[in-house]
Parts: C-alpha cells; sequence; structure tokens
C-alpha cells in the first residue's frame, strides 16, 4: 500500500503579484518545513529560480495549467495534481501568510472531508446564502443550508471530491458564467460573482449535499482582511487573547500594487481606506521576511504619518497596529444597522 501523499498547492499568473507570491512561500517555508509544495508560476525567470532555490520543498510545474488563469484556476490546478497521483490537495491564494504550521486544521480529517473557508462580513460579498440561494439561481435542487458563503482561499481536497472538481470546473467554463465574468464585480449576479459563490452553489446542491464540510472560521482561523470590513475588534481581541490565526488573506486592495499617492487628497474617506491599508494584519505581518523576499518590500513601510503613528503605538502588532481604527469602524458600522432597524420598524409600523 502507497502512502498518503499530500501537498500544499499555490498558483499566480500576474507577474506584478510576484511579490506577495514570495511572501506566502517564505511563510509556508518557515512553519511547513517538511511539507511538498506545488507551485504553478508561468513567470518564473531565473532571479526567481535562484530566490527559489532556497526552499527545496517547492516543486514548480513547468507544465503550465491549459487556461483558465486568475482565481478561475483552482480546479483546473487541483485535478492536474490529483491526475498526477496525490491524494491530498491544500489549496493557498498567493495573498495569503501563514503564522503556524497548518498541519493542525487538516491532518486526521477523514478523506471524505471537503474544508473552505467562511467569507469576508463585507454585506458588497453576500456573506449568507440564505435559503441556498446559489443554488437556487443555478436551478439546482437545494440539499442543506450553509450558515455562511464559502470563501476559496484555501480548500482541502481529496480524491473522493475528484467529482465536485470536475463539476465546478465545467460550471466555470460555462458559456454564462464567462460572460458574466466580462461585467464589473457588482454587476455579476450573486451566484456568478466568482468561482467560491459557483462552488457554495454546488455544495449545497443536493448533487453534492452528502460531502462533509469543514468551515475555516473567519477570525478564529482565518483573517479575511478586507480592507474596512477585515479584522473586527472582537477578532483582534480574540487573537489578541489566543494565538490568533492560522491564515491572514489579503483580500480587496493589494499594498504591493497599491497607489499610495492620494491624487485627490481631500477624499477623507479614501485617505482613512489607505491608511487602514497600511496598517493591515497582512503587511505587518508579512514585514518579518523582509530582508530575505529579494525583491522590492518599500510597500511594507508606512506611507502617512498617521498610518506610522498607528504602528507605533501597536508596537508593529499585526492586531494592535489597527484596533483603533477597527473600533471606530465597527461603532460605524453597529450605528447603521441599529439606525436601519429603526427605520424599517417605523415603516413596518405604517
Amino acid at each position: 500500500m502507497q502512502p498518503f501523499q499530500s501537498t500544499i498547492c499555490v498558483n499566480e499568473d500576474r507577474e506584478a503579484w510576484e511579490p506577495s507570491l514570495r511572501v506566502v512561500l517564505a511563510s509556508l517555508g518557515l512553519h511547513c518545513p517538511g511539507r511538498a509544495i506545488s507551485l504553478f508560476y508561468p513567470f518564473a525567470n531565473e532571479g526567481f529560480r535562484r530566490w527559489l532555490s532556497a526552499y527545496p520543498q517547492v516543486q514548480l510545474q513547468a507544465d503550465g495549467l491549459r487556461d483558465g488563469y486568475g482565481w478561475n484556476v483552482k480546479p483546473q490546478a487541483i485535478m492536474r495534481l490529483l491526475d498526477a497521483g496525490f491524494d491530498e490537495i491544500v489549496w493557498i491564494d498567493s495573498d495569503m501568510f501563514v503564522t503556524r504550521d497548518i498541519h493542525p486544521l487538516f491532518d486526521g480529517l477523514d478523506e471524505a472531508v471537503f474544508v473552505a473557508t467562511e467569507h469576508t462580513c463585507s454585506p458588497d460579498h453576500y456573506d449568507h446564502d440564505g435559503a441556498g440561494r446559489r443554488a437556487q439561481l443555478w436551478q439546482f435542487p437545494v440539499g442543506r443550508v450553509l450558515p455562511a458563503s464559502l470563501n476559496s482561499g484555501v480548500l482541502r481536497v481529496t480524491r473522493r471530491h475528484y467529482p465536485l472538481m470536475k463539476r465546478w470546473w465545467e460550471l466555470l467554463q460555462s458559456d454564462e458564467y464567462q460572460r458574466c465574468q466580462q461585467g464589473g464585480w457588482r454587476q455579476r449576479p450573486i451566484h456568478m460573482q466568482g468561482d467560491q459563490d459557483v462552488l457554495t452553489a454546488l455544495l449545497t446542491s443536493t448533487e453534492f449535499a452528502h460531502i462533509p464540510l469543514k468551515m475555516l472560521r473567519r477570525g478564529k482561523d482565518i483573517v479575511q482582511f478586507d480592507g474596512v470590513w477585515g479584522f473586527t475588534t472582537t477578532e483582534r481581541l480574540r487573537s489578541l487573547l489566543g494565538d490568533g490565526p492560522t491564515f491572514i488573506h489579503c483580500m480587496g486592495t493589494k499594498p504591493w500594487v497599491a497607489r499610495w499617492t492620494l491624487e485627490r487628497r481631500n477624499d477623507l474617506r479614501e485617505y482613512l481606506k489607505m491608511v487602514y491599508l497600511d496598517v493591515s494584519p497582512y503587511t505587518l505581518s508579512s514585514a518579518k521576511f523582509r530582508p530575505e523576499l529579494g525583491c522590492d518590500t518599500n510597500w511594507m513601510g508606512s506611507h502617512y504619518k498617521l498610518s506610522a503613528i498607528l504602528r507605533s503605538l501597536g508596537m508593529q502588532h499585526p492586531a494592535l497596529a489597527g484596533l483603533p481604527m477597527a473600533v471606530s469602524l465597527d461603532i460605524a458600522r453597529l450605528t447603521k444597522r441599529a439606525y436601519e432597524s429603526i427605520f424599517r420598524q417605523r415603516f413596518d409600523a405604517k
């Protein structure tokens, strides 16, 4: 009987995102030194290959993927590795950072268990799925209802899930889905906003409702840092009192490609968003690898006086530096919800 073979899968097809690719590989190299990593990166030049030689557990996949790059590539990459003989694939987005060994989250799981993460709390991303809303819109019979919609930034897939991956890939290649992807994010219907909405639809459908599902919890297992909607006060305090999340996901605006010079200097809202990005847990956590990344790391520094002050007051701690802004944002969010609730009650009473 052959031993169980597992690999971490990382993919990136944007050369401008190489800094984040180096960050995730460096963090995995530190915390998971004995774990095999399969990397799909078509822009791997000689300089990158020299840097990668310091991480012998990373296997650069010479044969590129056929098509469907971007976030829709996941089922194709995963099936490629399953076909190559791996029994388990742990997919990790390239805009991730790991804070510790990921083994405890996955080791010991039955092969039938599929793992994904809970989505961000941003209303723009429709955190809830209602009564299997996405499955219904795909015209699938609903087999179960999830407490939240799924995020595909981290996945655990085994051979048992090959039919799910195949069906997911087929839907992502469908003409209807591809047409929707041509429009802006807000113009797409909820069940076709991205690959994870299709995955949510499939896992709530009767066809795949039998698959046991483990959801990595937002704030506990993973920080879904999506601008002002990421890393709430409660999540930060939990991190300070415990051992913190295993994954930090840099969603939304990416600091390594951000335009730090604000053209409209009187735009306070935009300024505060960029300051919050400047003290993001991803940026502060990844800075520990600054000397060994071998690429431009200026994006890790402070770009504004306010962010420099917050970093200093928070002692560069990923949970402390942005805490004052998180408290303010949470108060504003709760105030808005209370106002909307009162307004609805008055409207219903008429």
